[in-house]
Order: structure tokens, then C-alpha cells, then sequence
């Protein structure tokens, strides 16, 4: 289970959906998601259900949720979380992240010490600098994954 408190959202993180040809369900979404993906993408991802909690101990309140995960980086990458809130004949389909990148918390250490202009920061980047490579191969990633969204939603 997981804490809605720790959700952020994406660029473009809600669609509103009528559900003109039957509803809008998880299972639903996982299948389109899926099948773009085999289709246009070939991203290495594992989509599973969880669930979302909200509120404090008193209020609490629990929704399921879609969980994306990236099967090379499943524990160094941010993982997505997708949820259905349905409000007559509109579904909202949203897009949520979580969690930690190992790059980009050296990448945000290393913008750090280049910004101190300290001899030891520069020196210290010089040995443990980030692979950019590796960083933007992790952003385009999530570019694409993002971009996925947009496509099975609209």
C-alpha cells in the first residue's frame, strides 16, 4: 500500500474520460497500456495492482491503483502510480510518481557542490561525477512513459 502523501504529479496528470463505449476500469487501462507498449514503445515495465491511502488515521480512505515499474531499474528508478476517481459518466484517469533515483540525487549533489565554487566540490565531481548517459537515458525513459500516458488516454 501506498501513502498518497508521497505522490507527485506529472506534467500532464489527470485526463477526464466519458465512458461513452463501457467503463473506464484499472483493467482496462492496464490492457491499453500493455498493448501500446508491445505496440509503439517496447519499454521494459511491469504493471501490477496496489493501493493508494488517504487521509489520517480517523478519515482514512483506500482507492487500487495501477503500479509502473521499471523491470532493469526497479529499485532506482521512480515508480508511477495510476488511479480511476469516477464522478458520473466521467472517469479521471491520473498519473503519479514516487519514490527515489540514485542518479538524480547525484546529479542534485553535484549541482550542489558546483554551485559552492569550493575547491573540494569541484574536486569531488571531478572522481564522482554523474554519467550523463545513464541520467538522460533515465529521463528519456520516463519521457516516454509519460508520453504513453498522454497517448492511451486521449
Amino acid at each position: 500500500m501506498i501513502s498518497a502523501s508521497i505522490l507527485k504529479p506529472i506534467e500532464k496528470p489527470a485526463f477526464y474520460i466519458r465512458e461513452e463505449n463501457g467503463p473506464i476500469t484499472l483493467e482496462v487501462i492496464k490492457r491499453v497500456f500493455e498493448d501500446t507498449n508491445n505496440d509503439n514503445y517496447g519499454l521494459p515495465i511491469n504493471i501490477t495492482y496496489d493501493q493508494v491511502k488517504s487521509g489520517g488515521f480517523f478519515n482514512s480512505s483506500v482507492e487500487d491503483c495501477l503500479i509502473i515499474t521499471n523491470t532493469l531499474h526497479p529499485n532506482d528508478y521512480f515508480k508511477y502510480c495510476i488511479t480511476i476517481r469516477k464522478q458520473g459518466k466521467i472517469a479521471t484517469v491520473t498519473m503519479t510518481y514516487w519514490g527515489t533515483s540514485s542518479l538524480t540525487a547525484q546529479k542534485n549533489k553535484q549541482e550542489e557542490r558546483n554551485q559552492s565554487g569550493s575547491l573540494g566540490g569541484m574536486l569531488l565531481n571531478l572522481v564522482s561525477g554523474v554519467n550523463e548517459n545513464d541520467y538522460n537515458a533515465e529521463y528519456q525513459y520516463y519521457d516516454m512513459l509519460e508520453q504513453m500516458f498522454v497517448e492511451v488516454c486521449q
